[in-house]
């Protein structure tokens, strides 16, 4: 991309296409287009109705630099600034987690158990929050929610106030920094869900550069074997759960079966489900509180 040319946006779109693939990013194309409707303030699908426009040197310059820190493996969702998850635009930088579409299981499931709770405010507590993607979106769709978003680190916390602000949500969802339930022993909730650090250890180093070396390990490394937050989580969830109250919780690929044995070894759950993501793997493990009489 020379400076002293002047750049058609099929051109550079082309180009740049060809450049990712080179470097071996998949779906060249997509990212390229992702990143082009953002330094233009188009929609991707715009772009194609104005293939022959010219790009001024500075539209030029920006585009570069996003091309540039993509190439380097940086996620496309961090060179923008932001993302999308179900029905909101979100902030993401690398001190949270990206937001996946496995994720928006997590909150179907949870607005179900909405629909079903009797109070008349739904209480929701959501552990790992990070960006605040899923107490977000719950707070969003569910219109008597009100949700307790919960994080350890203080610069994610950061983060999802500014997308509750953006999102226009300040009034359903209050943040809280401390480590999973530590502090809450006084408050009871209907619905806990959580996303929580489930990467083996030993396998964080082998994932895909834009995970391993940009995505916080904070929000990744679940100990050794992958289940250490699942064993606090279901140890202690019973404590700020009504009875009947419903756990639900997202899991890493082949993790089901022993977070689904966790759940129903400590004794205080019944009604245990798993939901699969859209590529049909298993993905969301849920269980209901039993009372003391069915203990």
């Amino acid at each position: 991309m020379a400076d002293s040319r002047q750049w058609q946006l099929l051109e550079i779109l082309n180009e740049t296409e060809n450049f990712f693939s080179k470097n071996g990013i998949e779906e060249a194309r997509l990212q390229a287009e992702l990143l082009l409707a953002d330094v233009l303030g188009l929609n991707r699908l715009d772009l194609y109705l104005q293939f022959e426009r010219i790009l001024t040197n500075n539209e030029v310059d920006l585009y570069r630099e996003y091309v540039r820190k993509r190439a380097g493996r940086m996620p496309v969702q961090y060179v923008l600034g932001k993302t999308s998850f179900r029905h909101l635009d979100l902030l993401v930088t690398p001190e949270v987690l990206i937001p996946r579409y496995e994720t928006e299981v997590l909150v179907e499931v949870a607005l179900d158990c909405a629909g079903k709770t009797s109070s008349g405010v739904l209480r929701c507590l959501d552990l790992c929050c990070g960006s605040g993607a899923i107490a977000l979106s719950i707070a969003h769709e569910c219109e008597h929610a009100f949700v307790v978003g919960l994080d350890v680190s203080s610069t994610a916390l950061k983060i999802a106030r500014k997308n509750s602000n953006r999102n226009q949500l300040n009034d359903k969802v209050w943040w809280v920094c401390t480590d999973l339930f530590r502090g809450l022993n006084s408050f009871e909730f209907d619905v806990i869900t959580c996303n929580p650090p489930y990467v083996p250890q030993k396998e964080i180093q082998s994932l895909q550069p834009e995970i391993r070396d940009y995505e916080p390990h904070l929000a990744l490394d679940g100990g050794k074997d992958g289940l250490d937050y699942y064993r606090r989580i279901v140890k202690e969830a019973t404590n700020c759960l009504t009875v009947g109250g419903s756990l639900i919780l997202e899991v890493g690929d082949g993790q089901a079966d022993e977070v689904g044995m966790l759940i129903d070894s400590c004794g205080y759950f019944e009604c245990l489900n798993t939901v699969s993501d859209l590529n049909d793997r298993p993905r969301i493990i849920t269980g209901n509180k039993k009372s003391q009489e069915n203990s």
